[in-house]
This record gives structure tokens, sequence and C-alpha cells, in this order.
């Protein structure tokens, strides 16, 4: 085992970095405790494990290298450069100009372990691990959960210092008996949230915002009766009375570790020493004292400090203990047997254009399956909703020409507000009158897309039969023409109306049906990525919008082969 000698560089803190490296190799085939470990450590000078922590003060030892490593750079310059959050009360905020929270606080106490003046720097959930990697920081304590698709991009520092979950949230009145009973309803949640896809799984229809806030201002607007989102992000609302009496948590899920981040480049001793003062505070009860001081409820905590402090986890030893480290969320979707294929073409169109192309939808059994169910229901709205079109314009057409005055009077009655209202409204409204019979299968809703779409594009086109119709009647009285005729000159609108119902059918997402603009909407919404969604979207529309145009075509000539001419 190295010694490491306090008077070669002047400064402890070295010896204290040496010594967890030494452990974390060594501990567990040596089962050292904490005090046996520092005191060899620092044993060039005979200083005590607290000495040498504390020697680690505001002199910059003479020669100082601070190129060696993440370490070494912030003894040498004795500030540490933190990422934080800001805007998410009451873990980190600005106010009359300075930061503070619950992070903010626990940043400064261990920047105040290895003897540096903290700096802070504000970070984003999009870009906090980037500035980490690319050196602009040297740690991370951003409201950022511990994930093993993280851990290959960052050291996260052990023991955690948080848990959350994520939470869904709407008003009192709102009865939801758990994940099972979300099929069906609109969630609002945030982009790149991934328990996103496990709502998607369990058929909630997702609803994107970029920014956590939204989802507040969604909720008391009305826009959204349920949100997902992470309770740490709750817990100030909750503790506003007037919030606390109109909404409550319906169910929670996906318990998250939250962890301090240091670079994998050169960051390895920095977390070892962080370590450290992490189990320092969680035996000493500090993490709670923070906690209550701005209302964190977390038995998290209180936990850990039972944990820590019993005789198994207060060891060094304990800091690569199983037994006493949580271990982080496995949030990783299933890939596909063909997501490595799915990379190489990502890859090469880059090289080749120079055009960053991700298909997350091909990439997870989750979102393939999204994409899979989407493109079907697709296919059936499409199909569904053409054949109604068509019903609707013979409906429309004959009884709107009808003898009968009654009959005539009804049809005009149907037509005016079809002709009036737009698509999105009508949608709407179907789903707030199918909802209210307690009807949210995807089927139930698919027929009454198709109801509507069939019922505003066949009106529309059936008037334009019906048109046809009293043209017919002026050219051949006293002969009575078909209604085939009249459907044979009004051939040209028909197949516009047709399309029209075709290209409107995305609209149905409104209603809870899983198309495929409502799947690859879901996938957007844990993959983080919507650019080439969408793009894949409005092609696949592009070339059924082109099909049905196509058949149309197809059967308007064969009805002219037909029929011959009545223009």
């Amino acid at each position: 085992m190295p010694v490491c000698r306090a008077n070669e560089s002047g400064l402890a803190m070295r010896c204290l970095a040496h010594a967890a490296a030494c452990i974390r190799r060594l501990a567990p085939a040596l089962g050292l405790s904490l005090l046996s470990l520092l005191c060899l450590s620092a044993a060039g000078q005979g200083v005590s494990p607290p000495a040498a922590a504390q020697a680690a003060g505001p002199q910059k030892a003479p020669g100082c290298d601070d190129s060696a490593d993440v370490l070494s750079r912030v003894i040498c310059t004795k500030t540490l450069r933190v990422g934080v959050r800001t805007g998410y009360p009451p873990f980190a905020f600005e106010e009359a100009g300075v930061l503070q929270g619950f992070e903010i606080d626990l940043a400064r106490q261990l920047a105040g372990s290895l003897g540096a003046t903290p700096v802070f720097v504000v970070v984003t959930p999009a870009n906090r691990l980037a500035m980490l990697g690319e050196g602009r920081v040297d740690m991370v304590i951003a409201t950022m959960g511990h994930t093993l698709q993280r851990d290959r991009e960052a050291v996260f520092v052990r023991p955690h210092y948080y848990q959350s979950q994520t939470i869904v949230l709407g008003r009192k009145e709102l009865e939801i008996g758990g994940m099972v009973k979300l099929r069906g309803n609109t969630v609002c949640v945030t982009v790149g949230n991934s328990t996103n896809a496990e709502l998607s799984v369990n058929g909630a229809r997702l609803k994107l915002f970029d920014k956590a806030s939204s989802l507040v201002d969604e909720l008391r607007l009305g826009g959204c009766s349920l949100v997902a989102q992470d309770d740490s992000f709750f817990a100030s609302y909750l503790q506003q009375p007037a919030f606390a009496a109109a909404y409550e948590t319906k169910f929670g899920f996906a318990p998250l570790p939250w962890g301090v981040a240091v670079s994998r480049e050169g960051g390895q001793r920095l977390a070892d020493v962080l370590a450290l003062s992490m189990q320092q505070l969680h035996i000493s009860g500090a993490l709670q004292t923070l906690a209550k001081k701005y209302g964190v409820d977390s038995p998290f905590l209180e936990q850990q400090r039972q944990l820590w402090s019993s005789s198994h986890c207060s060891q060094i030893t304990s800091l690569i203990d199983p037994l006493c480290v949580m271990a982080p969320l496995d949030n990783q979707l299933e890939p596909t047997p063909f997501a490595h294929r799915v990379d190489q073409l990502e890859h090469a169109i880059h090289e080749t254009t120079g055009t960053k192309v991700t298909l997350a939808m091909f990439k997870t059994w989750v979102a393939f399956d999204l994409l899979f169910e989407g493109v079907w229901f697709s296919i059936l709205l499409v199909a569904g909703a053409v054949l109604a079109t068509w019903a609707f314009a013979l409906a429309f057409g004959a009884g709107l020409t009808s003898h009968n005055p009654w009959l005539r009077g009804a049809m005009r009655g149907l037509l005016w507000p079809m002709q009036s209202t737009p698509l999105i409204l009508l949608m709407i409204l179907a789903s707030v009158v199918v909802g209210a019979f307690g009807a949210t299968s995807p089927l139930v809703a698919l027929a009454a897309a198709v109801l509507v779409l069939g019922l505003f594009n066949g009106s529309n086109a059936g008037q334009a039969v019906a048109e046809a119709m009293i043209t017919l009647r002026e050219e051949r009285a006293p002969a009575q023409p078909a209604l085939s005729a009249a459907v044979y000159r009004a051939r040209a609108q028909m197949v516009a109306f047709i399309v029209n119902a075709t290209r409107g059918s995305p609209a149905a997402s409104v209603m809870g049906v899983p198309e495929l603009l409502s799947a690859l909407n879901d996938v957007a919404s844990f993959s983080s990525e919507r650019i080439s969604t969408y793009t894949f979207l409005l092609i696949f529309y592009v070339l059924l919008v082109a099909l049905v145009h196509r058949l149309a075509n197809m059967w308007q000539a064969r009805l002219a082969l037909s029929r011959g001419s009545y223009a």
C-alpha cells in the first residue's frame, strides 16, 4: 500500500485522497477501518484524521501542481466550481440576487470540507453533464438522479444526499386508483423525464412541456387534469395552503436517488474525498438539519442517518459496501435486436450529410411497440375515416335532396355546425362526451374519432353531391336522376374530402386514440429527441395521404369507364 506523507505536499487533504484511493482498491480484501487507514496515510507527521481534514486550509502549498487532477486543482486554487440549478425551490433558488436552498448550503459545506470557496455556475438539466465533461465545473449538485445510464457519463458520489420519486398529481375530486387506472387519461409531463416511458406503457396519453413550471400553470388553468413530475418539484407548492387544498398526490413510483457528480476524467480522487464528507454529514445529522431548514420532507434522510450511524456502515470500508451504499436506478430500456444497426445508420447519415439524426423509435422495445401500435391505429383510423366520409356523403346527398321536408330540415340543421366548427373542437367535444360515459378504451376512442372525421368531411362532400343532384334534376326534368349520377358529377369534391379526412386524422390524438402522432409524442417524451421523430411522422403521413389520393384517383378512373360522363 503506498504511504502518503503530508510533508511532501504541505496539504494533508492529498493524504485523504490517496487513502481513499487505497481504500477503494484494498479495503475489500483487508477489511481495514476508517481510523487505521487514515492513520497510515498521515503517518509522516502523525496527523490524526480530523486534523488531516482541517489541514486543507486556505494556504497554497509551495510548488503545488494543479494539473494532476480535479482535486489537485481545487486544493491549489482553493476554489470549487459547483454546477447548480436555479428556480427549483426549496433545493436551489435565487432571492434578492443571492443563491439559496438545500443544495446550495450542501455545496458550501462540501466546499468547506475541502478548504475551498464555492464558485456557483448555473446549469440546466440539459447541459449539466456536458459542462461537467467539458471541465467548466468541478462538481454538479443540481437535482440530478443517479441512474445506470448517467453512470457512464459521470462519477456519482455515494452516499446519496436525497431520494425523490415521480408523483402523479391532480385535483382532489379526481379519482385515480394507481398506475393501471391511467389508461386513456392525459398526463402532462416534461420532455426528457425517463419515467415518461412507464406512463406510456400503462396507456397514459402524454402532453409535453419543456419546463416543469408550465405544468403548474396548465394545472391551474385547467389545461391539464393530471401532471407527473418529481415530488421534489411539488414540495414547495404543496406547502402552500391554497394549492394543497385543491390538489393532491394520487400515487408515486420510480424512486430515484440523487447524487453529487464529478467528471470521469480526473475526478475519482475528488469523489473519494467527497464520499468521506458525505458519510459524516449523514452520521452527524447535518443533512437532516439542512432539510428542515428549507422544509424538505424526506424520510430518506432519517433512514440514511440511521444506516450510516450503525456499526456496520460507519466504517470507511462501508463506502464500497453494497449493504450500505444505494445502487443507481436501472432505468435503461430494453434495446431492440437491431438497435446497433440503427446506430450504424445514424452514424452513416451523419458522416455523409453532416446531419445528426436520432431514430429513437427503433432503438428500444418500449418505443418500437409504441411505434408499431401507432402505425396500425393510424391505418385503421384512416381506413375508417375514408369509409365514414363516403357513407356520410351519400347520406347527406340523399337527405338534402329528399322530397321529405322534415328530413331535409334535419340534414341542413346538422350540416350547419359541421361547416362552422373547427375539426379540433369537434374532437374535443366528442372526447368530453365519450369520457362522460366512462368509455376510455382506445377502441372506443378510435370509433368516436372515425365518426367525427366521417361526419365532418362527409357532410361537406354530401353538400357537393346534393348540389350536383339539383343540377341534374334541372337538366333532366322531368326524369329523376339517380344518386350515383350525382356522386359521379361531384367526384372531384368527394376525393378532396376523402383526402382531407386522411390529413385530419392526427387530430384524433386529442381524444386519446394511440395513433402515430400520439405514439411518437410519447416516444419523444422520454427520448428527448423530437426533430427526427416528428420528421418521421411527417414522412409517414405524406406517404399515407399520397396513397389515399392515388386510390381515390383509381376509383375515379374506374367510375369513368363504367359510367361514362354526365358532364
